[in-house]
């Protein structure tokens, strides 16, 4: 138990760290221009928050994606459990 505690303690410094050196070295990845873009055009959308608009409007076919890989592996889970009985 400690020792994935840790574990978990050295990663999140060790992420903290890599992302601060990247956001000096390269400041306009946090102000790029698709940011701007998609707080401009927020009222195309006809959603009420950025968050929102971003998810629903910008990235479904990347949300939709994801559900159906999770679909399939819990499909494949539940074939290799069922498969054992």
């Amino acid at each position: 138990m400690i020792f994935n505690l840790v574990a978990i303690g050295i990663l999140g410094v060790f992420g903290y760290l890599l992302l601060s050196s990247i956001s000096r070295e390269y400041p306009s990845l946090l102000s790029s221009t698709i940011a701007v873009y998609y707080i401009e055009n927020i009222s195309l959308t006809g959603a009420l928050n950025a968050v929102t608009a971003i998810l629903i409007d910008y990235r479904i076919y990347d949300t939709l994606g994801e559900l159906l890989v999770i679909f399939i592996t819990i499909s494949g889970i539940i074939l290799l459990i069922g498969r054992r009985s």
